[in-house]
């Protein structure tokens, strides 16, 4: 019969000097490309914190190529620039492997400073997907601004206190979504040349009578759901998307809606409405012949698919 190593006795188990069995560390036996991977998915400051485990989890933090910060609901944020939550990411930016690219940040924010901070040291660190999420104990929305261009963030994520204006040229950016955040400018989009995805959720238009444009010729997905103005319905919606594939409204409808040119590449239609009775400004006969036009502006669509209550509305 074949010897076994000292100290073992099967598969999955090893004894003590005692003679007491105990489970194999298996975590030994991965590799280092694994347990990043696996350390990639949990919260970066537990991450950190296995660095206590061994000699061999010292530095393994500083190669995770996925960063995730939250920060605890349940406390009232600090007054900046005191503030714990960005001293820890700080650190983390400061102390880890600056020769590994930083593929996706995820940051759950309590305040306007972080916010802003994480931001900008995301472009600084030239993160290719990054997303904020400030919705939770900040009830005022505060701007979000950069001053210089970019051209490797592809994906762009902010929910929350955010306004959201005027931005620098942003080649890179490909996907944008927008949730409970407050659209300050007409053209909000105009920056983002090679945009192909855009998502407004829960969005707030403060824009002019002129309603707010969207601008990209790349674009192929537009969404647009429970979007609202001061105090019900936002002006209007102008379309400048030649190549929109998929188009989704839900909610709310614009007071006016253009398409500036025909969309042959147009695919899919969803429409969900929903109707502000009793509002001056908008009557609701007004409200109809807004949603007939929006659905007139989609001759080319293959499939248009308009929910029960949309059309009841209509009859």
């Amino acid at each position: 019969m074949k010897r076994m190593a000292r100290g073992s006795y099967g598969y999955g188990h090893s004894y003590g000097y005692g003679g007491e069995q105990q489970p194999e560390d298996r975590l030994t036996s991965l590799s280092d490309d694994l347990l990043i991977s696996i350390l990639s998915h949990i919260d970066t400051k537990q991450a950190v914190q296995s660095s206590i485990l061994s000699k061999r989890w010292v530095n393994l933090w500083t190669l995770l190529p996925v960063l995730n910060f939250t920060c605890d609901q349940d406390q009232n944020p600090p007054n900046p620039p005191d503030n714990d939550g960005y001293t820890f990411i700080h650190n983390v930016f400061a102390r880890r492997n600056a020769s590994i690219m930083i593929e996706k940040l995820s940051a759950n924010v309590s305040d306007h400073y972080t916010m802003f901070r994480v931001f900008n040291d995301a472009l600084s660190l030239r993160v290719s997907d990054l997303r904020i999420d400030c919705s939770e104990n900040i009830v005022k929305h505060y701007p979000i601004s950069c001053v210089d261009s970019s051209d490797l963030l592809m994906s762009l994520s902010l929910k929350g206190m955010v306004e959201f204006g005027y931005f620098p040229r942003f080649d890179g950016l490909v996907k944008l979504r927008l949730e409970r955040v407050k659209i300050v400018e007409n053209e909000a989009f105009s920056s983002f040349v090679n945009l192909e995805e855009l998502f407004l959720v829960n969005c707030k238009m403060e824009v002019d009578s002129s309603g707010l444009e969207v601008v990209a010729d790349k674009l192929w997905r537009l969404t647009i759901s429970s979007c609202f103005h001061t105090p019900v319905a936002y002006p209007g919606l102008v379309l400048s998307t030649p190549n929109l594939v998929v188009f989704e409204l839900e909610g709310l409808i614009p007071m006016v809606f253009e398409a500036v040119e025909e969309l042959p590449a147009l695919h899919t239609v969803h429409i969900d409405a929903l109707f502000s009775y009793g509002a001056p400004e908008l009557p609701f006969e007004q409200q109809k012949i807004n949603l007939i036009k929006i659905i007139g502006s989609f001759k080319y669509a293959a499939c248009v698919h308009l929910t029960p209550s949309t059309v009841e509305v209509n009859l």
